[in-house]
């Protein structure tokens, strides 16, 4: 039997991202869809101008004509009545009081940032840091709710903290130092939307649209600062690499600093890392530790779960978004470029991760997989 699920912010890139990785799905069926205002009364299709000139269906699969044809209702009025568990595509500035309000009664997994921070949060990366899980039930307690929120942890975040991870397990890390290069989807909807109605202005359809960078903001350009997320990345990885004790979590303590910038890629984080380990190692042991890497979600066999959580490419100009980004379905990090530095026990590597796939709304599905293998959802 599947458990009845809502998408809130059902509408925006991430929201669509949800809707084509649950409407197939094993364990989980797609009952209600929420959005703004101005969607609400209208069919998912009308909402999103589906199959029209103006439509802002950004995503190559297609939607479900059931799918399609499912009154959008406004996220605002969600009560938790509609469904057994409920995925967060919202803004993290409107996150805290509707997530909030449906975990009073159900289970909320989300790609907002806005329960991120809590010492009371389970921000969850599986593959990473399924030990902090029992926090839930002190977030439950704590709050009076029979439901719970789990946040993603930001998408810049994630590649990094997973390449770290059989890293930090099997040789310690004394520093972390790591300079990213973003893609615009990142930015969201909006950025990623003006693209291509620039490049439809041109007369491209809309997949034609979304293949090119046009003329604007972001096309041959770098922009070397995107707010708050340095913070974010710094904050984020060294509790995920925490140990959970008595109730708390905490935190890993390696030192890290990071520089987050924007760069004309339509997906796919890129990131340039270098690393202190605390115990000698050599480039084949990293190698070895990356691919042998397996997580809780290959053990259980989770149905988003990738075979490979990381995988390592021998090819000295990889990974690249291009090329690369959709490996094990967008599901992987990509490691490549490693090699030992100047520093005593350093290292440098290049990870790439998929930032709206393992980053978004596919990664959050796999999370809420393992939450109902482990019998939190039900």
């Amino acid at each position: 039997m599947k458990i009845d699920v809502g998408i809130l912010g059902a509408t925006g890139e991430v929201g669509q991202k949800f809707v084509v990785n649950l409407q197939n799905h094993p364990w989980f069926r797609i009952s209600a869809l929420f959005a703004s205002e101005r969607s609400a009364g209208k069919s998912y299709a009308e909402a999103l101008g589906y199959g029209t000139e103006a439509s802002r269906w950004f995503v190559k699969s297609v939607p479900e004509k059931k799918v399609l044809d499912m009154t959008v209702a406004e996220v605002g009025e969600a009560s938790g009545d509609e469904a057994d568990l409920f995925f967060s595509a919202l803004p993290s500035e409107t996150a805290r009081d509707i997530e909030g309000k449906i975990a009073k009664e159900k289970p909320v997994v989300s790609t907002a940032s806005a329960y991120r921070y809590f010492d009371d949060s389970f921000t969850y990366l599986p593959g990473v840091n399924e030990s902090h899980a029992k926090i839930i039930e002190i977030q439950r307690k704590n709050r009076g709710w029979k439901g719970f929120v789990v946040p993603q942890p930001n998408c810049t975040t994630i590649g990094l903290a997973l390449s770290l991870k059989p890293i930090h397990d099997r040789f310690g890390l004394e520093r972390v130092t790591m300079v990213s290069m973003q893609a615009v989807s990142g930015a969201g909807y909006a950025a990623v939307s003006s693209w291509a109605e620039q490049r439809r202005a041109q007369g491209s359809s809309l997949p034609e649209a979304l293949g090119y960078f046009v003329a604007g903001t972001f096309e041959g350009n770098v922009i070397p600062y995107i707010s708050g997320e340095e913070e974010k990345v710094k904050k984020e990885t060294v509790k995920l690499l925490g140990d959970f004790v008595d109730g708390k979590i905490i935190p890993a303590s390696f030192k890290i600093a990071c520089k987050c910038n924007r760069v004309p890629v339509l997906d796919g984080h890129t990131e340039s890392v270098f690393i202190e380990t605390k115990s000698k190692c050599s480039v084949d042991e990293l190698k070895e530790a990356w691919k042998r890497y397996r997580g809780e979600p290959q053990r259980l066999a989770l149905p988003t779960a990738p075979k490979q959580p990381i995988v390592v490419t021998e090819a000295v100009d990889r990974p690249q978004p291009r090329f690369d980004c959709m490996v094990e379905g967008g599901m992987a990090v990509v490691i490549g470029g490693v090699a030992a530095n100047v520093f005593e026990n350093g290292f440098q590597y290049t990870v790439l991760s998929h930032n709206t796939e393992l980053g978004a709304a596919k990664g959050a599905v796999l999370a809420a997989e393992y939450l109902y293998s482990i019998g939190m959802i039900k």
